[in-house]
Parts: structure tokens; sequence; C-alpha cells
């Protein structure tokens, strides 16, 4: 029999099974349940790309070993309180609690689980560090015909880790500081992974990377306040990442800008929402004599403009972008936030502390400058007479 709290196994259940889904496969809807008297519960699932474990206390006088429909366990467990016993009953799993009694039928099914392989550790870092490098996923492709770039493509340095993502119309791109190994070390990760990584990560966890083997990635997520023991395992995605050709387009547009603006997050933001609000995501940011405009592109419904928090230096110049992929990169950032804009062909560069995002401009054609009365207009003089002295 196991006896364990309710806080303790409904903590490890709710991460561990996020790793699992309903499927024609039994094994990914399943959650393994391996305890033995050492005290110690390890949860297991599997989803075909990522391999999860969850390892909790708990009180056992026997060996046990069974897999149950892993979401369905979470219910029950959800639903009790207090202490918990778990226990065997011919082809069942018996869940009690106080007057509850719930049975779940054992599934017969070979399940890969995360073992005591050997990890040779890659660099370890704070929890809030891999959250700033999540701000890059959001950029990563969902075109399935783009394997290439449904990835999170880390590269550990000696002080440094990056994170880079695109999807061929715009590219983020993270670097926080770390201590990391000697040489750099590339580690692309399929894009559903660092997603759910992202979900089971805190701020004040530790995340430890490793390498088991060739292309396999294991990542630890500890936390001694509240006992978290996770590790997620999953290999490596596409080998071909275009990450020099993305620094290459980031500091290109660094050094080729002509306008340099100076926003504030939440005007952004604001001026997003005007944009959305009005049927459309062409988007027309105008720097013009120091002030930053904003206007939607002109539908059936009219036309929004407004004027940004901030300021603008540099020449004065305008571009074109869509409004889903400005809120992307605006979603990133907190506070000031430098936009650096070119012309209204070249790239556009985000930046926010650790954060940079690129983004391709649009060509929209038969619009419109929506700011007309900032054009200077000519004056012309009547022919006058020559004046005799």
């Amino acid at each position: 029999m196991i006896t364990i709290q309710q806080e303790a196994l409904h903590a490890a259940l709710n991460a561990v099974t996020r790793a699992s889904l309903k499927s024609s496969l039994a094994a990914f809807s399943l959650v393994r349940l391996d305890v033995n008297t050492n005290g110690i519960l390890q949860l297991s699932c599997f989803n075909g790309e990522t391999a999860a474990r969850a390892i909790t206390n708990a009180s056992c006088d026997e060996d046990m070993s069974v897999c149950v429909d892993a979401l369905t366990l979470r219910a029950v467990v959800e639903t009790l309180a207090s202490e918990i016993r778990l226990f065997l009953e011919q082809n069942s799993l018996v869940i009690q609690s106080s007057t509850n009694r719930t049975t779940l039928r054992i599934v017969d099914e070979s399940l890969p689980v995360i073992g005591d392989e050997s990890i040779r550790t890659i660099a370890t870092m704070a929890g809030s560090t891999y959250r700033s490098l999540s701000r890059a996923i959001p950029f990563a492709s969902t075109d399935s015909s783009r394997y290439v770039l449904q990835v999170l493509y880390l590269k550990f340095h000696k002080e440094t880790v990056i994170a880079q993502s695109a999807d061929g119309y715009a590219a983020g791109y993270v670097c926080e500081s770390i201590e990391g190994p000697a040489e750099p070390i590339a580690v692309p990760l399929p894009i559903s992974f660092a997603r759910l990584l992202s979900t089971l990560v805190e701020d004040r966890d530790t995340v430890r990377v490793g390498t088991s083997g060739e292309n396999r990635y294991i990542f630890q997520i500890t936390n001694l306040e509240n006992s978290k023991d996770l590790t997620l395992a999953t290999v490596a995605s596409a080998e071909n990442f275009p990450s020099t050709q993305i620094m290459t387009l980031i500091e290109d547009a660094r050094k080729s800008a002509l306008a340099h603006l100076n926003v504030q997050q939440s005007s952004l933001m604001q001026c997003i929402r005007m944009v959305n609000a009005m049927g459309t995501q062409n988007t027309f940011i105008k720097a013009v004599d120091g002030s930053v405009k904003v206007a939607s592109g002109e539908t059936e419904t009219g036309q929004a403009r407004n004027i940004l928090e901030g300021a603008a230096s540099g020449e004065n110049t305008s571009v074109w972008l869509s409004a889903t992929f400005l809120k992307r990169a605006a979603e990133a950032c907190k506070g000031e936030m430098i936009v650096r804009i070119t012309n209204g062909q070249r790239p556009v560069l985000i930046e926010a502390g650790s954060f940079t995002a690129v983004i391709m401009p649009i060509l929209v054609e038969g619009q419109k400058d929506p700011f007309p009365e900032d054009e200077a207009l000519a004056i012309t003089l009547p022919d006058m007479d020559p004046v005799t002295v």
C-alpha cells in the first residue's frame, strides 16, 4: 500500500501528466507509478516525443509498478483531500481517501520511462533564466512543412546562453548570462517540448540541462522549497537551424537603421489593439520630427490613427508591419522598447534588455500615408514684375 498526502500527489501528477495525451496509442495516455519500500514514488508519462518523470515522497510497505490512465487519475486525485492510500486489488488500482473509494483499471502496456541514465551536465540555470529564454518561443514556425524552423534553438557558451526561433517572417532572440560549458554546445529543442517546459518551470526553480547520449537531452527541474523534482527528456530536432543567418539579419538591421524609436510597451500594445479593432493587421509606423505615429490600414470601417508614448531620433521614415508579429514582440517586453526602422523594405528591429526581435515589413499596395499632413507643402509664389528704382 502507498500512503501519500493529496497535495504532494496532486502536484506531481499535475506536472508529469502534461506529457501525456489522448491517443489511439495506449502508452501515450498512461501514467506509470513505480514505488518501493525506500519511500520514493516515481510518476512517468510519455507522449511520443517527450518523456517526463516526477519524484515525490511516499510511505510504502511493498514494491509496486502499474500503469493507469493519466488524466483520469489526476481528475480523481483533484477531488480528494488529506491522506490518500493506493493499493492493488486484482487488476485494478484502488485510490482511497476518507469515505471515497475509486478503482482504475490497470493497463498492461510498455511505457518508456526516464531511468537512472548517466547524465553529462551542459549547464545549470535559474528558472527565471529559462523563462526569459522562452520569450523567443512565439516566433517559431507552426508550418509543418518548415520542420527546420519548428524549434527553440539554444546555444550554450562559457558565459552566456542564447535562444533563437524564426518562422521566415520574424525572428526572436534572447541572450542571458550563465556559467556554461567550456566549448559551445547547440541544443535545438522541438518547439512543443520547449513550450511544455516553459509551463513547468517557475522563477525560483533550478534547471539543469544535460545530455544522456547522442542527440538526447535531459532537463531536470528542482526546487528544495517545495520538494519539486521533475525531469523531462527529448531528442534534438533539426540540425540546420539558420542561427548564423538570423544573427546577420539582426546586425544588418541594427547598423542600417535610420530612425530610433523609444516607445512604451503599454502604449504600443494599445495601438495594436486599435489596429485589430479596425479589422486589419496592416500597421503603419512613422517616425517624423521626433514623434512616433501609428495607424491602421484603411478598411471599409475606417482608419485609426494614434501618437505613441515615446520619442524618435534620426531621420524621418516609415514602415508597414503585421500587427500579429508586432504583438509577439511587444508581449515579450516590459517598460521601454527600442524600435529601429530603416525604410519600408528593410527589417525592423525591436529591442528591450536581453530580448531582440526582427520583423520583416509588409508591402501594402494602394495604401496611402495615413499622416499626409506631415509632408511639407511647396509654396508657389506669383511671378512679380521687376522693380524699377
